[in-house]
C-alpha cells in the first residue's frame, strides 16, 4: 500500500480506546492489514519484566537494551524528546498504524466517548473521521458509530485508508 496510514483512537482516560483498539485490529488483519500500534505512557512506563536478563542490565544502567529472536525484537532505549513521528518511522512496512491516546494531536483520529466518563468531545473538531459513543452526539460531517459497530468501523477505516 506504500506509505502507512495514520490514525488515532483518542478519548478521556478509561473512555474505551484500548477495547475498541482490541476489537478492530484481528478485523483489520483479516482484511489483509498489517497493523502496529503506538501508545504513549504520560507516567514514564516501566520496560521489560522483573528477573529477565534485559531488565537486569537495563537496572543495572545501561541506556538501551534489544532483546530478539528469530521472529521479534524489543529495544528499549532512553532519548530525549521521544514522539509518535519518531516511532512510525520504526514500522515502515504496516498499512495502518494506530496510535492510541493522542487527543491533542494533529493526526486523523476517532474520538472515543462513553456516556459514564465523558458528554462531548475533547478533540479538536479538524482532526476528528469519526465518533464512537454510546451518546447521540451530532458533530457536522461527522460519522457516529456505536461503542459495538466495529464491523462498521472497519468497513469505515478501509475506505479512508483508500482515500
Amino acid at each position: 500500500m506504500g506509505k502507512p496510514k495514520i490514525i488515532a483512537i483518542s478519548g478521556v482516560k478509561n473512555s474505551g480506546k484500548t477495547t475498541l483498539i482490541t476489537k478492530i485490529i484481528p478485523k483489520l488483519i483479516n482484511k489483509n492489514l498489517k497493523i502496529a500500534t503506538i501508545k504513549h505512557d504520560g507516567h514514564d512506563f516501566i520496560n521489560d519484566c522483573e528477573n529477565t536478563d534485559s531488565y537486569q542490565h537495563k537496572l543495572a544502567g545501561a541506556y538501551g537494551t534489544a532483546v530478539f529472536s528469530d521472529n521479534k525484537y524489543m529495544i528499549i532505549k532512553e532519548t530525549k524528546n521521544c514522539n509518535a513521528s519518531v516511532l512510525i518511522k520504526s514500522f515502515p512496512e504496516a498499512d495502518l498504524i494506530i496510535l492510541e491516546g493522542f487527543k491533542n494531536s494533529n493526526y486523523p483520529k476517532m474520538e472515543v466517548i462513553r456516556s459514564i466518563n465523558s458528554v462531548e468531545s475533547v478533540c479538536k473538531e479538524d482532526t476528528l473521521i469519526g465518533i464512537v459513543s454510546d451518546l447521540p452526539l451530532y458533530i457536522k460531517g461527522i460519522p457516529l458509530f456505536g461503542l459495538e459497530d466495529t464491523d462498521e468501523i472497519v468497513s469505515y477505516l478501509l475506505e479512508w485508508i483508500k482515500k
